[in-house]
C-alpha cells in the first residue's frame, strides 16, 4: 500500500475522504468564469479544464466508484448530479465481442445522457441533449444509398422527429383532429408554419439550433455537400446493425463529432450570460462515473475521444470524468512521465496538471487531460465506508433562486405595470384633457387642430360639425346639426366635383357666426345656415365649367362673438396651406366683439360678407368688409316713416333699449330711432333694461309690465334682442293684455316672430317689426332659394320655426351668391382673396345684383343702397304679414310688396 504520511498507511476511510475532498475541488462551480477559478494555487490565465480523473486499484477496490455514488447521492443540501456506467467484466475463457470504437462510445453516451436527463439529476437544472440526440439518431436510421429518394424519406422522418419531440407525439393526432372543424385559414397555418420553420432551421436560420450546431461543428466536413440534409445522409446507417458507414466516412470522426455533440449539450446548460438566469443556480459540475474501463469493453476507447475532442475543440466542458481501471489508460502503459500519484496527493496533483494543461492541450498530446492517480490495495465495499469527509454543494445566488425570481418577476411586474398603469393613466389623462382642450376630438382628428375650448365655447374653424356645450333644447339642437351635416356631405360632393373637373372655378367659404345653446342662437344660425346650404347646392347642382364650386367652412367666434380673435388667428394659419379660402360669410350680433373681429379678418386679408348685421358703424371696421343688410339708419327712418304715416295720431315714441353698452346693435339703432322719430316730430323718450346677456337676470319683463301706463299717443319702439323681448311681451301680458300698447321691433326680433311657438305664447298681444327679408310659410314663394330648400330640407319648411321665414337665410343666401358672383365675374384670373375683394366692390349702378333679399348695390360704398325693407305684422300669434315695404325685391306672387310711397331714396 502507498503510504499517507511519514511510515503511515492509507485506510479504506483516508481513501475516500482524499477522493471526496478532490470531487469537492472539481465539481465546486466558481462564482464567476469556470475552473481552475482562482483559488490557492490556480492558474490565472491560459486553457480552462476539468481533467480525465483515472482512478487505477486493484481487485479490492472495485466499490470505490460506488462508494463515491454513494457522497455524491448524499451530498448536502442535494444530490450532485451524476451518471454511473459499469463496462462489463470479462468473462474468463470467453473471448470478448469485438465492438467498434464509435459502437462503444455511442452505447455509453446514450446511457449516460439518460441517467443525467433524468428528474433525480434536476435540482440545479435540467440537462438536454438534442445536439447528441440528433446525432445519434441520424446514425440510427437505415437509409439505402443507391435509392434516389432517400433524402426526401429523411427529411420525412426529421420532420416527424421534430414535430413529436418539440410537441409530443400526440401532437400531430390532436391537430389532426381539429382541423376538421377549424376554419379553412386555420388548417393552412396549421400546415404551412410548422414547415416553414423547420425547413428554417435546416438552412441553420434559427440562432441555437441543433441543425445550426451541426452545420458549424469542426469534424466530418459538414459543409459538404452545402445542404443539411446532404451532411445528414452521409451519417446515416453508422450504428446500424449490420450496415456501416466505414466505406463513406472515417469511424473516428464519427465517434469525435458523437463525443462533441454530447459535450456541447452540457456546454451549453452552464454557458453564463445575462439572460440565462438558470445557469447561475446550477453551482456543482455534473459527475460521470465509468467504472471498469479495459480496452476490449471501449472503455479506454471513450476516454481518448473525449481527450482528443478537448483537444480539437479548446472548449471549457463543465463535466467531471472519473474512472476506475486496473491499468493506466489509454493504453495500459505505464511510464516514468505517467506514473499515476499516490491518491494521498490528489490535490497536489491536480495542481501540477492544470499547469501543464495549456501546453499539453495545445500539443494535442494524447494524454493531455488524463490525471491518473494510483490507490492502494485497501478494501473498499459501498456502504460500509463511513461518511468521515462529505460533499457540499454551495447554495445559488439570492437572486438566481426560483422563489427570488418569482418575486422578482412580480416585482418587476408589479412596477412595471405601476409604471404602465401611471403613463397609461397619464396618457388617458392628457388625451382626455386634448379632448377637453379641443372639443372632444381625438388628435388623429384633423378638426382637433382648429378648434379649441375656451369656457362654454368651442371656438375655432371646422371641416365638419361645431360642438356646442351647455344645455340645450333637443329638437332645436337636433334641427341645427342636421343643417351642418347636409353643408358637411355637399362639401364632399364638391370636393368629388372638383377632382372630377378641376378646370371649373373653386374656392372655400369660411361661415363664421356667434354659435351656443341659447334658443335663439340655435334658431339663428339654423336658418342662416340653411340659406349658405341652398346656395352652395345650387352650385352644385350646375355643371357648366365657368360654375363656381364652394366648399363651405363652419367657424365659432363664440357665443357672444367675443373670440373672433382665435377664430382670425386659426384662419391665419389655415390660409398658409389652403389657399383656396377666400373670404368670410355670416357674422352675428353688431357688438364691439363682432367689430373687432371684422378687423382682424380683414388684417389677415379676408373679405367679409356680413348677412344680418347693421350697425351704422361696422363698415368702418375695415376696408374688407362689406354686408347683404342695410343699416340701423336706414330701418331707422322706415320706421319713423311708418309710424307717421300708419299711426297719424301718435305724438311721441317710447324707445326701450338694452343698457348694455357693448351691445353697439341696440346703442347704436336707438339712437338711429330717436334721431328719426325726432325729424318726424315726435317725441322721444328712453327706457332701458337690464339684458339677459349682462349674467344677472334681466328685467324687461318689469319694464314691459310699467308699459301699460304709455299713453295711447305713444307707440314703443323695442331697440334689443330676442330673448329679452319675449321677456318684455311676458310683462305686457301680465299689466294689459287686453289693452297694450302699440308695439313696434327692430329687425333682431324676425327670428321670435318667425317661431310659431315664441310668437304664439302672447296671441292676444299684437306687434309690428321691421324685416330685412320677408319669408315664405313652407318655403312656399316662387323663388330658386325657395324651390332648393324644399328639396333639401323639407322637414324644416314644414315645421314650427320655418327657417326661411325671418329672411335670414334669404340673407345668407345672398352673402354667399356676392363670392358666387366674384368669381364668375373673375372668368380666368386666379381666385385670390384680394381679387374677390376687388369683384364685390365693382358690384353696383347697372352691375348691380338682384338677389334673394333685394337688389345688392354697393355703388355708396361697403353699404347696399336703397336695400329692401319691410315692416311686418304679427297678430293672433299667426305668421306675419307685409304692412308696408320699400326697396325693389324680386318679384313675389305670395304677398304684395308695393313700394310705399314715403319709402327714403338713395339715387343710384
Amino acid at each position: 500500500m502507498a503510504e499517507h504520511g511519514a511510515g503511515e498507511r492509507l485506510s479504506s476511510v483516508d481513501v475516500v475522504d482524499e477522493l471526496v475532498k478532490l470531487l469537492q475541488d472539481l465539481t465546486e462551480r466558481p462564482r464567476f468564469g469556470e475552473l481552475p477559478g482562482r483559488r490557492a494555487g490556480a492558474r490565472v490565465s491560459g486553457d480552462r479544464g476539468i481533467p480525465l480523473v483515472c482512478l487505477v486499484r486493484g481487485k479490492p477496490a472495485d466499490g470505490l466508484l460506488p462508494a463515491l455514488q454513494a457522497h455524491l447521492r448524499g451530498a448536502h443540501p442535494g444530490r450532485v448530479p451524476h451518471a454511473y456506467h459499469r463496462f462489463p467484466d470479462a468473462t474468463p475463457g470467453v473471448e470478448p465481442a469485438e465492438t467498434s470504437t464509435l459502437e462503444a462510445v455511442g452505447s455509453v453516451l446514450v446511457r449516460v445522457a439518460r441517467d443525467l436527463a433524468h428528474g433525480a439529476n434536476d435540482r440545479y437544472g435540467r440537462h438536454e441533449f438534442r445536439r447528441f440526440e440528433l446525432v445519434y439518431w441520424l446514425m440510427n436510421q437505415r437509409l439505402d444509398g443507391a435509392d434516389p429518394e432517400s433524402a426526401v424519406t429523411l427529411l420525412t422522418r426529421l420532420r416527424e422527429r421534430d414535430l413529436g419531440r418539440r410537441s409530443g407525439d400526440d401532437l400531430k393526432d390532436v391537430l389532426d383532429d381539429a382541423a376538421g372543424t377549424a376554419p379553412w385559414w386555420v388548417r393552412l397555418v396549421v400546415r404551412l408554419v410548422p414547415s416553414f420553420l423547420f425547413r428554417a432551421k435546416l438552412r441553420g436560420l434559427v440562432p441555437g439550433s441543433e441543425y445550426r450546431w451541426l452545420l458549424r461543428q469542426p469534424y466530418l466536413a459538414p459543409h459538404d455537400p452545402g445542404t443539411f440534409i446532404g451532411f445528414a445522409e452521409r451519417l446515416t446507417s453508422a450504428l446500424v446493425p449490420g450496415q456501416s458507414a466505414e466505406p463513406r466516412e472515417d469511424t473516428g470522426q464519427l465517434a469525435k463529432l458523437l463525443v462533441n455533440a454530447f459535450l456541447e449539450d452540457v456546454r451549453r446548460a452552464y454557458r453564463r450570460s445575462w439572460w440565462r438566469i438558470r445557469s447561475a443556480r446550477r453551482t456543482v459540475y455534473p459527475v460521470v462515473l465509468l467504472d471498469g474501463i479495459r480496452r476490449d469493453n471501449g472503455g479506454y476507447a471513450v476516454l481518448k475521444i473525449i481527450n482528443d475532442v478537448r483537444n480539437d475543440t479548446g472548449a471549457f466542458d463543465p463535466l467531471v470524468i472519473i474512472s476506475g481501471s486496473a491499468k493506466v489508460p489509454p493504453d495500459a502503459e505505464t511510464t516514468a512521465e505517467r506514473e499515476p500519484a499516490p491518491v494521498s496527493q490528489a490535490s497536489h496533483a491536480y495542481e501540477t496538471w492544470a499547469r501543464k494543461l495549456a501546453t499539453d492541450s495545445r500539443g494535442r498530446r494524447p494524454t493531455a487531460w488524463f490525471l491518473p492517480l494510483q490507490v492502494p490495495d485497501v478494501r473498499v465495499v459501498r456502504g460500509e465506508v463511513p461518511p468521515t469527509a462529505t460533499l457540499s454543494v454551495r447554495q445559488a445566488p439570492v437572486w438566481s433562486r426560483t422563489s427570488v425570481l418569482v418575486i422578482v418577476v412580480l416585482l418587476l411586474v408589479a412596477s412595471v405595470a405601476a409604471v404602465g398603469y401611471r403613463h397609461v393613466r397619464d396618457v388617458v389623462a392628457a388625451n382626455e384633457s386634448w379632448r377637453y382642450e379641443h372639443c372632444g376630438l381625438d388628435r388623429d382628428n384633423l378638426d382637433a387642430h382648429t378648434l379649441k375650448r375656451i369656457g362654454d365655447d368651442c371656438v375655432g374653424v371646422t371641416t365638419g360639425q361645431v360642438p356646442l356645450f351647455g344645455q340645450a333644447d333637443s329638437e332645436d339642437l337636433t334641427r341645427f346639426n342636421r343643417v351642418q351635416d347636409l353643408i358637411v356631405r355637399q362639401n364632399r360632393l364638391v370636393l368629388e366635383a372638383h377632382a372630377r373637373d378641376p378646370g371649373r372655378p373653386y374656392a372655400t367659404v369660411v361661415y363664421v357666426s356667434a354659435m351656443g345653446t341659447a334658443r335663439d342662437a340655435l334658431a339663428s344660425n339654423t336658418a342662416r345656415l340653411v340659406g349658405v346650404a341652398a346656395r352652395q347646392a345650387r352650385q352644385l347642382d350646375r355643371t357648366d365649367s365657368d360654375e363656381p364650386l364652394v366648399r363651405i367652412l363652419l367657424g365659432n367666434a363664440g357665443s357672444a362673438m367675443q373670440h373672433g380673435d382665435a377664430v382670425a388667428g386659426t384662419l391665419r394659419s389655415m390660409l398658409e396651406k389652403d389657399k383656396s379660402i377666400i373670404g368670410v360669410l355670416g357674422m352675428a350680433l353688431s357688438s364691439t366683439p363682432t367689430r373687432n373681429t371684422i378687423t382682424v379678418l380683414g388684417e389677415v386679408g379676408l373679405p367679409v360678407v356680413a348677412a344680418t348685421l347693421s350697425d351704422d358703424a361696422m363698415p368702418t371696421a375695415s376696408r374688407m368688409y362689406f354686408q347683404i343688410s342695410p343699416t340701423n339708419d336706414r330701418q331707422a327712418q322706415v320706421a319713423a316713416r311708418h309710424v307717421r304715416a300708419a299711426y297719424p295720431d301718435k305724438r311721441g315714441v317710447v324707445i326701450v333699449h338694452s343698457s348694455d353698452e357693448a351691445d353697439s346693435y341696440a346703442a347704436n339703432l336707438r339712437l338711429d330711432v330717436a334721431a328719426r322719430f325726432d325729424e318726424q316730430g315726435l317725441r322721444v323718450r328712453e327706457e332701458p333694461y337690464q339684458p339677459s346677456s349682462a349674467g344677472q337676470g334681466s328685467d324687461a319683463r318689469r319694464l314691459g309690465q310699467s308699459l301699460c301706463e304709455v299713453g295711447d299717443d305713444e307707440v314703443v319702439f323695442f331697440a334689443g334682442r330676442p330673448a329679452d323681448f319675449g321677456k318684455l311681451m311676458d310683462g305686457v301680458s301680465a299689466g294689459c293684455k287686453g289693452d297694450p300698447p302699440a308695439l313696434l321691433a327692430g329687425d333682431d326680433i324676425a327670428r321670435y316672430a318667425a317661431d310659431d311657438t315664441l310668437r304664439g305664447q302672447h296671441p292676444e298681444i299684437p306687434f309690428e317689426y321691421v324685416s330685412f327679408a320677408i319669408g315664405a310659410k313652407g318655403c312656399a314663394a316662387a323663388t330658386e332659394m325657395n324651390q332648393a330648400l324644399r328639396v333639401l330640407v323639407p322637414e324644416e319648411c314644414e315645421g314650427g320655426a320655418n327657417p326661411s321665414l325671418d329672411g335670414h337665410a334669404a340673407l345668407t343666401y345672398d352673402a354667399l351668391y356676392l363670392f358666387v358672383h366674384a368669381m364668375i365675374q373673375l372668368g380666368d384670373i386666379p381666385v385670390s382673396p384680394g381679387h374677390i375683394w376687388k369683384e364685390m366692390s365693382d358690384v353696383g349702378g347697372p352691375l348691380a345684383l338682384s338677389g334673394e333679399s333685394g337688389v345688392i348695390d354697393f355703388s355708396g360704398g361697403q353699404v347696399p343702397i336703397d336695400k329692401f325693407l319691410a315692416v311686418l305684422r304679427v297678430a293672433d300669434g299667426r305668421p306675419p304679414t307685409v304692412l308696408a315695404s320699400c326697396g325693389e325685391y324680386p318679384n313675389r306672387s305670395d304677398v304684395d310688396l308695393r313700394r310705399a310711397a314715403w319709402c327714403p331714396t338713395t339715387p343710384r
